[in-house]
């Protein structure tokens, strides 16, 4: 079942076609399809539709990588990217992992989605000189963590 529909698929990928600069991965970690199975502690109402989605969106884009891991079958390198939930997914562009995504990134989330692809893959992040002279001057790691509550 297609989520996007035309239209929508073509103004991501005119956006895509001018703002996209380098390569960007998108790395969905799911569960295997039960083929309607119910097994209990393993439902995932939103693994198929996540997957539908990421799916069409790199479609809207050469410079988009698409690639499903299973959470089970792939548990190393699930473990390795500290994915223990899904459906997660990565945006990244080479071996930096850039944005990380529990759920679906549907409704007021999709822009959001749209607007790390095009950061990811920048060489450039968009962001002011007085906030990279901050950045710049960090000594420890940080990570930020934003939570979205659909409305």
């Amino acid at each position: 079942m297609q989520i996007l529909n035309d239209s929508d698929k073509e103004i991501v990928k005119s956006r895509f076609e001018n703002e996209l600069v380098n390569e960007v991965n998108i790395t969905l970690f799911t569960q295997m399809d039960l083929g309607g199975l119910i097994v209990p502690g393993r439902e995932c109402e939103t693994c198929p539709p996540t997957e539908q989605l990421l799916k069409e969106v790199s479609e809207t884009s050469d410079l988009i990588n698409f690639r499903k891991l299973d959470i089970r079958n792939d548990s190393e390198e699930a473990a390795r990217c500290n994915v223990s939930r899904i459906p997660s997914f990565l945006v990244s562009k080479g071996d930096e992992t850039n944005v990380r995504y529990l759920g679906i990134p549907a409704g007021t989330e999709f822009p959001v989605l749209l607007e790390a692809l095009v950061n990811v893959s920048s060489d450039e992040p968009k962001i002011s000189e007085d906030t990279k002279g901050f950045l710049d001057g960090l000594q420890e790691i940080i990570s930020i963590k934003t939570f979205v509550t659909p409305n």
